[in-house]
């Protein structure tokens, strides 16, 4: 009996032991999978974050380039506010137009006041109202809305310590666009001025001494840098 129980036995352990190959088989190719599977997962995964950052980046340049290019408008349609004069875009210079009355020894080119240069300026004789019915300067303006200038006397004006220039601005009918400006030596004023609608801009200077408040004419003034947009 003992002999005949060996093969069973024998066979019972083939058996467990192919068994258990056959187990060890599965697990191993359930692994293999389960690694390839996970492999496959973050190689996608690793696709798509550099994808995404791709994307990142390319939206990060549009955004740079937008900006550079919101800049260059900006630049292209806003007038320097530099005192020195630099060039300014979308209108034109005073300096630069030939003047439509022209009775005050009209002169261009760069002047000082209060230190600062001011290339593009007109000057012109401060001698009060030559003619009633004209002004000393004027210039047509015509499809323009702003006017602005630095009015003032220039630094190199002999006996000027003493003396305020009266500055009026008026349209083609002679009406004045707004109370006149009042200048000294070494204290010019920033002047803007809406001219829509003006189709000739009317310049009038008249030089009194303040002490006295008699008429001190024969003096310039300046309008720095004077420049007509919209």
């Amino acid at each position: 009996m003992a002999d005949g129980g060996r093969p069973r036995k024998r066979r019972s352990e083939s058996r467990f032991r192919s068994w258990m190959t056959w187990f060890t088989g599965i697990l191993a190719s359930v692994a293999t999978i389960v690694a390839a599977g996970a492999s496959v997962v973050a190689a996608h995964q690793t696709s798509r974050v550099d994808q995404l950052t791709i994307i990142v980046r390319q939206q990060r340049q549009q955004l740079q380039a937008s900006a550079a290019k919101a800049a260059s408008r900006s630049a292209a349609t806003t007038p320097s506010t530099s005192s020195g004069g630099a060039a300014l875009t979308g209108g034109t210079y005073l300096s630069a137009l030939q003047p439509t009355i022209q009775q005050a020894d009209l002169q261009t080119g760069a002047q000082t006041m209060s230190a600062t240069a001011y290339t593009n300026s007109v000057t012109f004789n401060c001698d009060g109202p030559i003619d009633t019915d004209q002004p000393d300067e004027a210039f047509d303006v015509a499809g323009h809305t702003l006017f602005r200038a630095v009015v003032g006397i220039p630094d190199n004006t002999q006996n000027a310590t003493s003396l305020n220039e009266t500055v009026a601005l008026a349209n083609q009918s002679g009406s004045q666009l707004m109370k006149p400006v009042v200048v000294s030596l070494g204290h010019p004023v920033v002047l803007r001025l809406n001219i829509a609608g003006v189709t000739q801009l009317e310049l009038t200077c008249t030089g009194t001494d303040p002490e006295t408040q008699q008429p001190d004419n024969g003096n310039q003034v300046t309008l720095g840098n004077a420049y007509i947009s919209g």
